[in-house]
C-alpha cells in the first residue's frame, strides 16, 4: 500500500517543476534571440546583393524578397504574402512562360539567359526547396542583370567578325598555330588555298594537311620556335606547287613562353613568273642591243660586197665563169642581208610587214639551217609541194614557225634517236570534216612536222602552248616557243593542231590561209634599164671603202660626185657654195657631227636640199620621223645598184 505523499514533498516536487519551466523560457528567449540575430544579419547580406533574390511558396506567393526586389515595384505595392505574377508583371494568373511551374513539377533547378521584351538580359535561376518527403515546399528566385555583359560579350562578337572580316580579305594566308605547329585558325585564303573546310584544318598539324609525317624542312614556325622571335624564308612547296614568302611570329606570355606562332604566306608565284618574264626581256633587250651593233657593223661589211659584186656583174658576159662566180658573191651578199633582218625581228628590232610569200622557199632556208645544226644521224626529211599557194604573212614568222617546231622535235628524237619529217602541202579543208581545227573552210597551207620521239603526256597537251610551260629541263626551254608560235598562226587568221601518243611520237599540224587569187606562181620581172641622172652629189661616210663604192656606183649612173670621210670637212665644203650640191647621200654614225646632224645644219642653209640618210641600223630612226626632220629618203645598208638608182631619181624628181 503506497504512502501519501507529503506536502512537503509535493511543494518540493512543484517548486522543481518552477525551475525546469523557468529554464525552458530562459532557453526559448535565447533561441529566439539568436534566430532573430541570425535573420537580421540573413536580411543585411541580401540587402547589399545586387541581384533580386526571393522565396516563394508553391502556391507563387512571395515568403520572402531582399532590397533588390522590393525596390524593383512601385513604393505603393505590397511585396510580402502576394503573388509574384501579379505583383511583378501584373498578371491575373499564373505567368504563360512561368520557369518556377516547371520546376515545381520535375523539382529540378533551372537556369537560362533571357533577354526581355525592353532589351534588358536577365540570368534567371529557379532553385527548388524540398521538405522531408522530398517534395517541393518552397523555390527560390534569382535574378541576374547582365546586361552590360552581354552587350560587352556582342561588342567583342562584333569586333571578332570585323577581325575576321580582314583577316578574310587578305590575299595572304593568315594562320594562328599552336607551338607544336596544330593549327588554331585560318583566315579565307588559307582554306581555300588547301581545299578544305575550318573543321578538316582545326586540331591538325600543317604539315600533316600536306600529307607529310614530321615537320617540313627549312620550316620558318620550326625555327620561330627555337628563336623565339620572327623568322622569314622563301621557299617552294611543291605539295602545293607554288612559292611561298613565309613569316612565322610567335606571340609570348608575361614568362616568355610561346603561346601562340602566327603565320603568314604570300603567295610569289605570279610575281616569279613576272620577274622571269622581266628577266627574259631584259635578255631580249641585250640580244638586241647585240643584234643592232651586228646589223649596223654587218651590213657595212656586206656593203661593198654586194655593191662591187652587182657592178661586176655588168663587167662580164652572162655566160662567162666570172659571171657565174660574182653572181654567187651577190647571192651570198644578199642571204646575209636576209640573216640580218632575221636577227633583228628575233629581238623584236623590225616591223612585221604582212607579204605574199611562198612558204616553201622559207622552208628551203630553213632545211639548210637544221640540216647544219642537227647531227646527222638523225635523219631530217623534207617533202615540199613546190607550187603550194601563197600566203599572206610575215616571213621571218614564218621563218621562226618552222624553226620552233623543228628544234621541238630534234628534243623529242635527241635522247632516243628518231626521224623529223617536215611536209607543206595545199589543201582543201571542210570544217566537217575536222571540226575540232578552227577554220572556217576553205584552201590552206598546211605545215606539217612530225617525229618519232618520246611522245606527250595526254594530261599536259592541252598546256603546251601556254605561256612559260615547259617540260625541258632547265635551262634548255624557256615555255615560250610553242606560245610563241600559236600567237604568229593565230595572227595570220590559221590554226594549230598537235597529235601525240607516248613512245610514238608527236605530229604538229599548222594551217595558214591561201591567198585567194589566181597569181599562185611568182611572175618573171623583165630586167628593167636603171635610172641615171647628171646631178652633182655629195657623199660623205666616215668608212673610206663606202665612199669608194658609193662613188662607183653613183658615177656609173651618170651622177658628179665630191666625197668625203670627215662630216665636219664635208659641212665646211657645203657652207662655203651650197649651190654647187644637188643632192646629199650621208651616213648615219658618224664622229664628232652624226649625219643626222650633218642634215639638219645643210637644211637650215639650204632648205631645199634633198638629203638621203644611209644606215646600217638604228632603232632611233624611221622612214617617218626622217621625213619628219626634212630627210627625203633613207637607205638600209648594203644598198643595191637597183635600189640606189631608183631612189636618187625618186628623191630628185
Amino acid at each position: 500500500m503506497s504512502q501519501t505523499p507529503s506536502y512537503q514533498d509535493l511543494e518540493k516536487t512543484v517548486q522543481q517543476l518552477h525551475q525546469k519551466i523557468h529554464r525552458l523560457q530562459t532557453q526559448k528567449t535565447d533561441i529566439e534571440e539568436v534566430l532573430r540575430e541570425n535573420r537580421d544579419l540573413y536580411e543585411r547580406m541580401l540587402a547589399v546583393v545586387p541581384d533580386m533574390i526571393s522565396i516563394h511558396d508553391s502556391g507563387m506567393n512571395i515568403l520572402y524578397s531582399n532590397w533588390q526586389g522590393i525596390a524593383a515595384v512601385p513604393e505603393d505595392k505590397q511585396v510580402i504574402h502576394t503573388k509574384c505574377y501579379k505583383t511583378y508583371r501584373d498578371f491575373d494568373d499564373i505567368c504563360p512562360d512561368c520557369r518556377a511551374k516547371t520546376v515545381l513539377e520535375t523539382r529540378q533547378p533551372f537556369q537560362k539567359e533571357i533577354r526581355l521584351p525592353d532589351g534588358t538580359w536577365i540570368d534567371l535561376r529557379v532553385i527548388p526547396i524540398l521538405d522531408n518527403d522530398g517534395r517541393v515546399e518552397m523555390f527560390m528566385e534569382w535574378v541576374r542583370d547582365i546586361t552590360e555583359r552581354k552587350q560587352a560579350e556582342m561588342d567583342l562578337q562584333s569586333q571578332k567578325k570585323l577581325l575576321e572580316g580582314v583577316l578574310d580579305s587578305i590575299k595572304d594566308v593568315i594562320g594562328v598555330q599552336l607551338p607544336d605547329q596544330t593549327i588554331v585558325q585560318y583566315n579565307r585564303a588559307g582554306y581555300e588555298l588547301l581545299g578544305l573546310t575550318e573543321d578538316q584544318v582545326q586540331g591538325k598539324k600543317c604539315y600533316e594537311l600536306l600529307g607529310k609525317l614530321d615537320p617540313c624542312d627549312n620550316c620558318a614556325t620550326t625555327r620561330a620556335n627555337i628563336s623565339k622571335r620572327m623568322e622569314i624564308i622563301e621557299k617552294f612547296i611543291p605539295e602545293l606547287g607554288r612559292h611561298f614568302l613565309c613569316t612565322s611570329n610567335p606571340v609570348l606570355d608575361d614568362n616568355g613562353n610561346i603561346k601562340l606562332i602566327i603565320e603568314q604566306l604570300t603567295d610569289l608565284t605570279e610575281k616569279k613568273k613576272i620577274d622571269e618574264t622581266l628577266h627574259q626581256a631584259q635578255k631580249m633587250e641585250s640580244i638586241g642591243s647585240l643584234a643592232s651593233g651586228i646589223a649596223h657593223d654587218f651590213n657595212n661589211i656586206l656593203f661593198p660586197i654586194v655593191g662591187l659584186s652587182e657592178m661586176m656583174l655588168d663587167d662580164f658576159p652572162s655566160s662567162s665563169p666570172e659571171h657565174q662566180n660574182l653572181h654567187e658573191i651577190y647571192r651570198a651578199g644578199e642571204r646575209g642581208r636576209e640573216l640580218i633582218q632575221q636577227i633583228l625581228s628575233f629581238s623584236r628590232q623590225s616591223d612585221h610587214q604582212l607579204i605574199p610569200i611562198h612558204v616553201q622557199k622559207i622552208l628551203k632556208e630553213v632545211f639548210k639551217l637544221c640540216r647544219a645544226t642537227i647531227p646527222a644521224d638523225i635523219p631530217l626529211l623534207l617533202d615540199s609541194q613546190s607550187d603550194c599557194g601563197r600566203v599572206l604573212a610575215d616571213p621571218t614568222q614564218i621563218h621562226q614557225i618552222a624553226m620552233n617546231l623543228i628544234t621541238n622535235a630534234f628534243h623529242a628524237v635527241e635522247s632516243a634517236p628518231g626521224t623529223i619529217s617536215v611536209q607543206l602541202k595545199e589543201i582543201d579543208f571542210n570544217q566537217e570534216d575536222e571540226p575540232a581545227v578552227q577554220l572556217t573552210s576553205g584552201r590552206y597551207a598546211k605545215l606539217s612536222v612530225t617525229d618519232t620521239g618520246t611522245g606527250i603526256d595526254p594530261a599536259i597537251v592541252e598546256k603546251i602552248f601556254d605561256p612559260y610551260f615547259t617540260t625541258k629541263e632547265k635551262g634548255r626551254g624557256t615555255g615560250l616557243g610553242l606560245a610563241t608560235v600559236y600567237g604568229i598562226v593565230k595572227a595570220h587568221g590559221g590554226d594549230i593542231r598537235v597529235y601525240s601518243e607516248v613512245g610514238e611520237g608527236t605530229s604538229f599540224h599548222v594551217y595558214l590561209p591561201v591567198l585567194e587569187t589566181s597569181e599562185t606562181m611568182d611572175i618573171e620581172k623583165q630586167p628593167q634599164p636603171l635610172p641615171t641622172g647628171t646631178e652633182h652629189l655629195l657623199l660623205v661616210d666616215d668608212e673610206a671603202p663606202i665612199v669608194h663604192l658609193e662613188k662607183q656606183m653613183v658615177e656609173r649612173l651618170g651622177y658628179r660626185t665630191t666625197c668625203f670621210t670627215s662630216s665636219v670637212d664635208a659641212l665646211a665644203a657645203f657652207e662655203t657654195d651650197p649651190s654647187q650640191f644637188d643632192l646629199i647621200i650621208t651616213d648615219m654614225h658618224m664622229p664628232i657631227v652624226s649625219g643626222v646632224q650633218l642634215a639638219e645644219k645643210m637644211i637650215a642653209v639650204k632648205p631645199a636640199l634633198p638629203v638621203i640618210l644611209c644606215t646600217g641600223f638604228s632603232q632611233s630612226i624611221n622612214r617617218e620621223n626622217a621625213e619628219f626632220m626634212g630627210i627625203r629618203g633613207l637607205l638600209m645598208k648594203p644598198v643595191g645598184m637597183a635600189d640606189l638608182a631608183e631612189k636618187l631619181r625618186d628623191v630628185l624628181d
